[in-house]
Parts: C-alpha cells; structure tokens; sequence
C-alpha cells in the first residue's frame, strides 16, 4: 500500500514543485499527509517504519501514465496562502501571520521511472501533470533498485537515507569515461580519494597513478603502494618532447620567439640523430619528439654561436650575423635554469643519462619493479613552482604514451587509471605557464579511453580547471560546495534533467557526497566510508596548539631550510 504525502502543483524546467498534504486519519483510521514532525510511518507487515520527509537527498515517488517518476528532493519551503475572509476574523491582530495558512513545499527533479512490473529506468519520457498524487518511497523500493545495479559493482560508502544500503558504482564506467571528484576546502576531498584508492588497491593488477601535491597521501597507504618523492625521481630533459623542451626554454611572448622555435627544432634534430649510442638503436627514423639521449649543452653551444655570429659582408666588412642577438633572452632563460638547483631533476640527471635507462624509470613510475605495488603516489610537493607544469605535463604525456604503444604491440589497452589532486592548479585554462600540463591531460581526457588511460581530476574549485577536460567527464562525485561560482560552473556541466541537484550541495557533511552520472544508477547521496588510514589532510587545531605550554621557535632550521629549499 502507498502512503500518500501530497500532490504536484507546478512542473517548470526540470523542477516539479509537490504541496504537502497535512496529516489526517482516513474513514478507516489510515495515515495520510505528512505531520508537523516531517516524519511518517510506512505501513509494513513487520510493524510501522518511520520515514523522514523532505531531506535533501531523499526520494519521492509521483504518479504518471507509465508507472510512477521517482524523484530526488533538492530544497523545502513554506509558502503563505492568502486567508479567507472568515479566517482574518480569527487573528487578534490584523496583519498577523497565519500558520495555519502556511504550506509546505517540496522543490524536486526527476530521476527515472519504476515501471508498473517494478523494474527502475533511468530518465522519463514523461512528467507528471499537476494535481496528480505523491507518495512516500519506502526503503525496501530504494534498496530494489540498487540492487539491480549492484552485481559486480564497487561500493564506495552508504547510501545517506538508507545507511545499510551498500553505495554501489560501476567502476569501470567511473574511471574508463573519466570523473571528477569536486568540493571545497574541508569537505573531505582527501579522505574520498583515499578511501576509494584503498578499496582498488585490493585489486592484484590494479595500476593507478596518483598525483599528490601536496604529500598528503603518504600515510594513508601501508605496504601496498609505491611511495616516490619528486626529490628522489628524476624526469630527465631527453624525455620531454620538444613541445615540452620548449616551454622550459623560451618565452612564447617574445618578438623573437619564431625564430628561437624554428632553430632550437633545427638543433634538436640534429642532436638527437647524431647521437653515437642513437645509432646503434635501430630506429629507421628519429625525430624531434623521439625519446632518446641526446646532449643539451650542444645546442645550447649552437646557439651562443649563432647569438654572437660575426658574417663578412659584400663590401669585405665583418656584419652581425642573420640571427645576431635573436637568443640572448633565451639563453640567460635556459642559463638560469641550468644554475637553479630546483630544475636539478631535469637538466641534471644522474641515474638516467643513456636512452637504454629509460626501461629502470617507467618501471618505477608504473609500479613493476622488483616487488610491484600497483598503486604508485608521485609526491610533486618538493618540485618547485616554475617546474611544476613541466614535470606533471612530462609524467601525464609519458603515461598516455606507453597506454598508447602498448596496444599498438599488444592489441589490447592496458589499463592505467590517472589520479590528478589540486587539479586547478596546473591544469588551468587561463594560467599560460600551465599550458603543457593542461594540454598533456587534455589529450588523455580526449583520447585516453581508445588506449585504456583514464583521469580523474580532484579540485576545490571547478571553474578553474580546464573546461575541456571536465566536458570530458562522465562521471562527478561533488562534496560540499558553498560558492555560488562554482555551483553554477558545476550545475552547466551536468545534464539539463539533473541541474537542480547542485541545490544540494551546500547542505552535505564532511564526507559526504552526491554522486552524478554514468558510473551510478541514479544521482545519489552517500556518506563515504572512511579511510584507513586516513590522510595526512586534517586542519590544524589553533585551540589545542595555542593551549599548550610555550616553546621556542627553532628559526635559524626554519630559515636554513627555506634557502636550501628543501634540499
């Protein structure tokens, strides 16, 4: 039997507006509408089970044709209705507020249809009229649903208005069509990518590659993940394309820039082809973006010659050169990188410095050395600003090009799943100094599922990141999001049936998450289960550290170490 709460009095867009019945006992001594406490009691054979009405997040079941809609809630109100005259004379004092005369209005979007045989579908080719009924959804119609989605399914916590109800998502669809996990500051962002990575890392041929800007991952992984620090890994130059070369080493802004372009391309060519331990690899053709050993300071040597080139002319007078001058600023870029300390792991390598090293390296960076741990954490919080974009641009390229070759050798992809934290910052639409991550994770985003790569963005705030990449995503688990900014960028992202869900989002807890798309049955709240262990991601507690006893400061250590940047 259904428990009638209300009917449907507006559909405009995507929202359907239902007016609460208030509660009432029927000729047979029924329940029906919904009291002051928002709480019901379902009939069930066991006994009367209390349900909640009205919570963000919540379902509701509206009558149509072909079934019946089920709908989540977004938002509740009261709404004043104008009194009749009859009434007014009540109040003792004109003008008073009615409450009697206040209704309770629920503000909801469609999610899919039961059909009459019980079966759940997603989406509806039909709304409800107005003034057609609305029921109470009971656990077990809840439970039904997603238990028709659950077989071989992952689970990533509980269902908030169901909590013995197992989250169920379809991992291959979340990570081979990309996602996004999106939420601000304290919204527990960190404990989701944990809690999720541990449950992955369960499986013995998972690969994954995580991001971690900011070495918080570290203590949230046992035994069970390859642990590599920037400041212990080295990402050397000869790697790099000559798109990435390039972004190191000139200024695309500079009148020059063109002719520093077409030159160092020139150079490049030339040194990798004419490298001794080049020729004896066999590559019918080598090119620019050919990952082979080759030596920087030889072009770096070209070039200060053509910089300071002295021609003789056709009246016997010595003349500037053609390119007289045109390096200048590139070399005094290139110089200062060289001196920098912080670029050390790419134009100084030690352990990789021959083209037959680069095997050592991508077996550390995938997890397969000698004892393989499937779950790598790429600590990037040492790699200073100015190299940022250049590290993760190399690591995001070298990943998506061995997914690439290796299905050209193997015939089938090999399954990579790219985990990038604090996405917005380095995968910036209008930061031009990002301009090689971004694009590195553009192409992932874009073609990574051809070749079994797929990415997925972690970011407290959306509008930041590349708007490519995020049109690329299938699937967004979002946490609370507060800023009107944002919710707006987030709510253009999703489908025009659904846009009303990101009223949500500013009411969910620590934790807590709605999750949209093709990897869940429906949108769905969850409470995620937590990591163990957790991150190395909680707030400083001012309180209790300024309750303690006062110490001194080590200053000079402070001081040392920023100079010596870390190093």
């Amino acid at each position: 039997m259904k428990y009638k709460i209300g009917k449907t009095v507006a559909v405009v867009g995507d929202t359907i507006a239902i007016i609460l019945d208030d509660h009432s006992l029927s000729e047979s001594g029924e329940d029906a509408g919904v009291p002051a406490t928002m709480c019901v009691n379902l009939p069930c054979e066991s006994g009367p089970i209390p349900l909640l009405i009205g919570q963000p997040g919540s379902f509701v079941d509206v009558a149509i044709p072909t079934g019946s809609l089920l709908c989540m809630v977004t938002g509740i109100k009261m709404t004043e209705t104008t009194p009749l005259t009859s009434e007014v004379k009540t109040v003792l004092g004109e003008g008073d507020f009615l409450l009697a005369n206040a209704k309770r209005l629920l503000e909801v979007i469609a999610i899919g249809t039961i059909m009459p045989d019980g079966v759940f579908e997603r989406g509806s080719d039909v709304l409800p009229t107005v003034g057609v009924d609305v029921f109470a959804v009971p656990y077990d119609t809840i439970e039904k649903v997603y238990a028709s989605y659950s077989k071989g399914s992952f689970s990533i916590g509980k269902l908030s208005v169901l909590p013995n109800q197992e989250a169920k998502i379809n991992l291959d669809t979340f990570l081979s069509r990309h996602a996004a996990l999106l939420g601000q500051t304290g919204s527990g962002k960190s404990w989701t990518v944990a809690s999720i990575l541990q449950r992955i890392a369960s499986f013995p041929q998972s690969s994954v590659v995580l991001l971690d800007l900011h070495g918080e991952y570290e203590k949230a992984f046992r035994d069970y993940a390859t642990y590599i620090s920037a400041s212990e890994i080295e990402l050397p130059y000869w790697l790099m394309n000559a798109d990435e070369l390039m972004d190191i080493c000139i200024d695309r802004r500079e009148s020059a820039a063109p002719n520093q372009i077409a030159k160092f391309k020139e150079l490049l060519q030339s040194a990798k082809e004419g490298h001794p331990e080049n020729k004896a690899l066999g590559i019918p053709k080598i090119t620019i973006d050919t990952p082979v050993y080759f030596d920087f300071k030889s072009i770096i040597s070209e070039f200060q010659k053509l910089d300071t080139e002295i021609v003789t002319g056709s009246s016997g007078r010595d003349k500037q050169g053609p390119l007289y001058g045109q390096f200048t600023r590139m070399l005094m870029r290139i110089e200062s990188r060289l001196n920098d300390k912080r670029f050390d792991l790419i134009f100084n390598p030690k352990k990789y410095k021959t083209s037959a090293s680069m095997e050592t390296l991508f077996r550390k960076i995938l997890g397969e050395e000698a004892k393989p741990k499937k779950l790598v954490i790429l600590d990037l919080s040492p790699v200073p600003f100015d190299v940022r974009s250049s590290v993760i641009s190399l690591i995001l390229r070298c990943l998506f090009d061995f997914a690439y070759w290796y299905k050209r050798k193997n015939t089938k992809p090999y399954p990579l799943s790219v985990f990038a934290d604090e996405a917005h910052a380095y995968l910036n639409d209008a930061d031009i100094t990002h301009r090689s991550s971004r694009l590195s994770a553009e192409r992932i985003a874009k073609e990574g599922r051809k070749y079994g790569i797929s990415l997925t963005v972690i970011s407290q705030r959306p509008r930041e990141v590349s708007s490519t990449i995020l049109s690329q995503c299938n699937s967004f688990l979002c946490l609370r999001i507060s800023n009107p900014d944002d919710q707006s960028y987030v709510k253009n992202l999703l489908p025009d049936s659904i846009r009303g869900i990101v009223d949500v989002f500013s009411t969910l807890r620590r934790g807590e998450a709605i999750l949209i798309g093709d990897a869940v049955m429906m949108p769905t709240r969850i409470k995620i289960t937590p990591p163990d262990p957790k991150p190395d991601s909680n707030d400083v507690s001012f309180t209790t550290e300024w309750s303690k006893a006062h110490t001194a400061i080590d200053v000079p250590a402070v001081l040392d170490m920023w100079r010596k940047q870390g190093m």
